[in-house]
């Protein structure tokens, strides 16, 4: 697929690489990987854009370790770029920003395929990939490129957390593109970048989460309400997992006019990514992977509490919940 990439792009000028929203480890390395290959191959100039907020502090060290330079995508000017790329999610998924008039050229992604991707000119959907910068590294690997320091780490932490590091499975296809790049990576900066110092608000809502969570038979669900970014619902729904005898959590909260939830299960065989389509069914945007999943609702013309209490019993409905009495964590 790469090398029809290559070929497609080489007569145009300046690309735009495009992120999921509220980029998480896996899209930002796996756009900044395609932006070293299109350098080194072709000196393309390239842009790395984004929406929403990079709220997470691993997140953030991230980008200031491995020099990620991204840019708000609602504040670019789409008709400056002839070739649109998107990385690690499609462009029906509803959580990347594609102004009306403008269509992606290329779809590169880990995600479950979308039968509206068939209308990209180029598009490399894998699900049985443990991430889309697996996908990035085997680009690499094929075309007998080695990328910098800042690049490697980037990637191989992109793998790390999408894989190993999020509780989902890793194939041989994603230890061994780990394996290609190790080399060259900084056992120094990922270090930093696995454990930088957070900020108070993180204990705040993590304070928040244990008074507003709920204990339902083996299920934690738990409404945070207003929250300062979407990061800090997926971390809290990582966090509260790690309970003993819990097998679901489920996290929701509001952003300005739009609601983020964050589903995880200790089990593969619940595949929670079709679990959450069905759970905004009506609502909202979902999806992920077989223990992750999250998605979002614009709430323009919905109430946040209606709206979480309706997803709140679908869940249970769908985990076969009988009525238990609740229980405080």
């Amino acid at each position: 697929m790469i090398d029809q990439i290559l070929e497609d792009i080489k007569p145009k000028r300046k690309v735009l690489i495009l992120t999921h929203n509220n980029p998480d480890p896996d899209t930002m390395a796996a756009a900044l990987g395609m932006k070293f290959i299109l350098s080194k191959t072709l000196k393309k100039r390239c842009t790395i854009a984004y929406q929403g907020l990079v709220g997470r502090a691993e997140n953030r060290e991230l980008i200031k370790t491995c020099v990620i330079d991204m840019h708000p995508s609602t504040k670019l000017n789409f008709n400056r770029y002839d070739y649109l790329i998107v990385v690690d999610t499609q462009p029906k998924a509803g959580n990347v920003y594609i102004p009306d008039g403008f269509k992606a050229d290329v779809v590169i992604d880990h995600h479950n395929f979308r039968a509206t991707t068939n209308q990209i000119k180029l598009h490399d959907v894998r699900p049985k990939a443990g991430s889309t910068s697996t996908i990035i590294v085997e680009y690499m690997k094929h075309l007998g490129i080695v990328p910098d320091t800042k690049t490697a780490t980037a990637l191989y932490y992109g793998i790390k957390t999408d894989t190993v590091g999020s509780g989902r499975s890793s194939n041989s296809q994603d230890l061994e593109m780990m394996s290609y790049i190790f080399p060259q990576i900084s056992l120094t900066k990922l270090t930093k970048i696995e454990s930088p110092e957070l900020p108070r608000y993180y204990y705040k809502n993590m304070r928040k989460a244990l008074d507003y969570a709920e204990i339902l038979d083996n299920i934690i669900f738990c409404n945070l309400g207003e929250v300062r970014n979407a990061d800090l619902i997926a971390e809290t729904s990582d966090f509260l997992l790690r309970m003993r005898d819990i097998k679901w959590t489920f996290v929701v909260g509001k952003i300005d006019n739009h609601g983020y939830f964050s589903l995880r299960s200790k089990s593969a065989r619940m595949k929670v990514g079709r679990i959450a389509m069905s759970l905004v069914k009506g609502l909202g945007t979902g999806g992920g992977h077989m223990k992750s999943a999250g998605g979002q609702i614009n709430l323009e013309s919905k109430n946040y509490d209606e709206v979480a209490e309706i997803i709140k019993l679908r869940l249970l409905k769908r985990a076969g919940f009988k009525g238990e009495d609740i229980k405080k964590v």
